[in-house]
């Protein structure tokens, strides 16, 4: 019961276009809701670490984002950061507020995640690297091309893509704060546009503005709190930075190794997993997670996801408030969030039987980070 590092509060704001609202104001509303969960204050807190999304991370970078957001706050705390590892960051800076907490260099860390890209002109209107050298000026393309070599060797099909995408609007019409809660049907995913082959639109992520945020402390602080404290069992993550350089760069995603590491440290396997909280910016991310994570053989995720597995009262339940492709855009936050409810049996309608073992994963930039955390009650 010492420094064992848990998750003791989360809160989250509405995810939509909400104009007047800036970024700031959403990330306080949801660090007070995060507090108010674990039935703490301001002055509780004495570590901050923050994942900026585009907006305030590339576009309004010049004063570092924990610094700006822990001064709104009214925070001085012993330990802080920011963490710019695209979608991989929000899992990221819970890792690092788990080890933060565990080597004593503070208590209790509000860990936040919050952007306003559907209110802030030019968010995702940047070229990066080899992508926009390749004429790639957005995530999609280099998605893309991962979804079109999965075709190619594995046969996969239009409809295996398309189970993900009606898996998570089902997942989503048990949501009441889901962005995207009318259901869909295979004909819907298949009406939907081309946007980069093999991609539709219906493949892609939602753009949100919202904030997210999730409280760490000690397992022995948390006794004394008004929330059981979430076990963090294992974590792990890895970087594949050479992107088009390397010939295996859409063939399988980093978390083909942090995905054991995380599991091994928690003395998991796959089998053991009872909810997974897989990242879904495009559909192929999901197929290639349940490979690369050993929820199936390597190109045999097209057929695993047939006939409703991972959707509501499927085998393997994924993302079962919805996800980025129907909850809502909140990083990785919003998969943690849904993780805990899981596990401390709140997610009403949508809550699984049993849940106990939690798999969360961050995915981020070119295909090129990836953050893996295993949770348990």
């Amino acid at each position: 019961m010492s420094r064992r590092a848990v998750i003791v509060g989360v809160g989250h704001t509405d995810f939509g276009k909400l104009e007047g609202r800036t970024a700031w104001h959403l990330e306080t509303e949801a660090a007070a809701a995060a507090l108010s969960d674990a039935g703490l204050g301001p002055s509780d807190v004495d570590g901050l670490i923050t994942d900026p999304g585009p907006a305030q991370g590339i576009l309004d970078g010049i004063t570092p984002h924990f610094l700006r957001l822990g001064a709104q706050l009214g925070l001085d705390p012993d330990y802080a950061g920011s963490e710019l590892l695209g979608g991989a960051g929000s899992v990221a800076i819970v890792e690092r507020a788990a080890l933060a907490v565990e080597a004593g260099l503070c208590d209790v860390c509000l860990c936040v995640y919050g952007d306003s890209p559907l209110s802030t002109p030019g968010s995702f209107q940047y070229g990066r690297g080899d992508e926009a050298a390749f004429g790639f000026f957005g995530a999609v393309g280099l998605h893309a091309l991962a979804a079109q070599r999965h075709v190619h060797r594995y046969g996969t099909t239009a409809e295996h893509l398309g189970e993900v995408a009606v898996a998570a609007r089902a997942h989503a019409s048990r949501t009441p704060h889901a962005q995207k809660r009318q259901p869909i049907s295979m004909d819907d995913y298949l009406a939907s546009e081309l946007l980069v082959e093999p991609l539709r639109r219906l493949d892609c992520c939602l753009v949100s503005d919202g904030a997210a945020a999730v409280l760490v402390t000690t397992e022995e602080r948390a006794r004394d709190l008004a929330q059981p404290g979430i076990r963090m069992l294992g974590h792990a993550q890895a970087h594949s930075l050479s992107t088009y350089a390397s010939p295996g760069h859409f063939d399988a995603l980093p978390a083909a190794r942090s995905g054991p590491k995380a599991l091994g440290r928690a003395g998991l396997t796959p089998a053991d997993v009872d909810v997974a909280l897989l990242y879904d910016c495009f559909t192929i991310v999901v197929l290639l997670q349940l490979e690369d994570y050993g929820f199936c053989k390597k190109g045999e995720s097209g057929p695993f996801v047939e006939g409703g597995r991972i959707g509501p009262g499927g085998s393997l339940p994924v993302n079962p408030s919805g996800g980025l492709l129907a909850e809502g855009y909140g990083s990785g936050m919003l998969h943690v969030i849904e993780a805990v409810r899981q596990l401390r049996g709140e997610a009403g309608e949508r809550q699984l039987p049993d849940a106990e073992v939690a798999l969360v994963s961050g995915h981020g930039l070119g295909m090129n980070t990836h953050a893996t955390l295993v949770l348990g009650s």
